[in-house]
């Protein structure tokens, strides 16, 4: 199936849901815990293993978001 390109303003609007759905992730408890770390190694327990996954992917869509956008710069 063939994708039609994107526009700079679509790119934008995903943009920023995108980043607002991260920064929302981030102010969550289930982040908190996730990245903290304890003397105990309860900061690696595999319930967070889930949630540090999402960060990567949500990171990741941003920073495709922000490099797809850039094409459009002159």
């Amino acid at each position: 199936m063939h994708r039609q390109p994107r526009t700079p303003e679509q790119l934008k609007a995903d943009l920023a849901d995108a980043t607002s759905e991260l920064k929302s992730h981030m102010a969550g408890w289930e982040y908190a815990f996730a990245m903290g770390g304890g003397r105990d190694g309860s900061g690696d327990h595999p319930l967070h293993w889930e949630t540090r996954a999402r960060t990567e992917r949500l990171l990741a869509r941003c920073t495709d978001l922000r490099a797809r956008l850039s094409e459009f710069e002159p």
